[in-house]
């Protein structure tokens, strides 16, 4: 439950505290309770991109499928898709992360100490 709530409110995957996102698009390179490196490989969030392509279809799928019961011209189709993606991107950007994230950190976990936590300094 706890880890439900955390990503809810993307949190850590880690510890359940830190935020995630530090803006709108901006993520923070470490978590800034615990210091684990959210970016644990290049390519990392590689696997959130199919996370997104979810989520999008999600998105949309609402829309479509009035649209097509209500037999709109085609043209309606392609605007309201583009209108709800377009409005809906940062939010599907976050939680496609945090999905990846906490899945990851699920079938992998890091221990309490690892090599790549330092302590921050701020």
């Amino acid at each position: 439950m706890r880890r439900l709530i955390a990503f809810l409110l993307l949190r850590c995957p880690h510890c359940f505290r830190g935020a995630i996102f530090h803006g709108l698009w901006g993520m923070h390179e470490r978590c800034p309770v615990c210091g684990i490196v959210y970016e644990r490989e290049t390519g990392y969030f590689m696997n959130a991109i199919f996370f997104g392509y979810v989520l999008g279809f999600i998105a949309i799928l609402p829309l479509n499928v009035l649209l097509y019961v209500t037999d709109a011209h085609l043209i309606w189709f392609a605007v309201g898709t583009l209108a709800t993606l377009t409005l809906l991107a940062p939010v599907i950007f976050r939680y496609s992360r945090a999905i990846w994230m906490h899945l990851d950190e699920m079938l992998d976990p890091r221990p309490d100490s690892f090599p790549d936590k330092e302590p921050l300094s701020r």
